[in-house]
């Protein structure tokens, strides 16, 4: 649900969000969540700015009740130290918002449950995001970092499903919680944390290959622009799927694919963009060895 619009950038409102604000109204916490939720706004509001800062044309923002994400024109997943500064903006910021709500604390100016609540939510929301699991900012930042060792969709695929069992167990320890005593805030968090994980780990996994397909038509617009790319040797034989070399591609470097025969000898040289048009043309399944 799309509430505003400022600066060519929509803000978007998951349903979910609204749901969980109800049911926390419902338990008395509607302040507690007004709070989380505001200081989630904060934390994707410093990704939004400082993708802005690398020349990034952000177009939308969307919150979830535990979390957000910055949609962006131009591609910056697979762009190692951008992506990873963009990560570390969001946690930076409830750092920072941590030391100056404490040090208010400390000076006797800002007292009370609140006060608290803030100190106690920032902490929460810049450590707990530092994980090394997508959707968190510290997969995305792992994601950078071993991209290029192990392929974009590989790396992703593997992450997102580390923050989707992540989920499960939180949903489960929310469960045990909630029958051991009373639905309460600590309970409903890990609840709808976990389900947050879960659909956020099938969003990570379904537009991997599409955002990977993007990567690919940026590749070779800087390729024409520098007039030269690092490039990356993979060797197939005949009978490997497409979609298995597809894996092994890395958003930084230009892939060329050597076909070896039964005699492990060279029969042919592939292309990255002959194996991704073959893909798209023939199927994620149908062997190298045909095109």
């Amino acid at each position: 649900m799309e509430l505003l619009k400022i600066s060519g950038v929509s803000l978007r409102i998951h349903p979910t969000f609204l749901v969980v604000l109800v049911i926390y109204g419902v338990l008395g916490l509607a302040a507690q969540a007004l709070l989380v939720f505001g200081l989630v706004f904060c934390h994707e509001l410093a990704h939004l700015l400082t993708a802005r800062a690398y020349g990034f044309r952000v177009v939308g923002l969307e919150l979830f009740p535990f979390g957000g994400a910055a949609y962006c024109d131009d591609l910056f997943e697979g762009r190692k130290f951008e992506e990873s500064i963009m990560a570390l903006a969001g946690p930076a910021l409830n750092l920072l918002l941590l030391f100056g709500a404490q040090v208010l604390r400390w000076q006797g100016l800002w007292t009370g449950e609140l006060a608290e609540d803030f100190v106690r939510f920032n902490f929460w929301l810049a450590t707990f995001n530092l994980v090394p699991v997508l959707p968190l900012d510290g997969g995305r930042v792992a994601r950078a970092l071993f991209a290029e060792n192990f392929g974009f969709v590989r790396t992703t695929k593997f992450l997102a499903w580390a923050g989707k069992w992540l989920g499960l167990l939180l949903a489960l320890y929310g469960i045990i919680l909630w029958g051991s005593g009373k639905f309460s805030e600590g309970p409903l968090t890990f609840i709808v944390l976990g389900g947050f994980f879960w659909l956020a780990g099938n969003k990570e996994i379904s537009s991997a290959h599409i955002i990977f397909i993007r990567q690919l038509t940026r590749k070779k617009e800087d390729l024409l622009k520098k007039g030269l790319m690092r490039s990356l040797w993979v060797t197939v034989h005949k009978d490997t799927p497409l979609v298995r070399i597809v894996e092994e591609f890395t958003p930084d470097r230009y892939a060329m694919i050597s076909l070896a025969n039964n005699e492990m000898g060279l029969d042919k040289i592939l292309t990255e963009t002959d194996v991704v048009e073959g893909m798209l043309r023939e199927g994620i399944r149908f062997p190298v060895g045909k095109l």
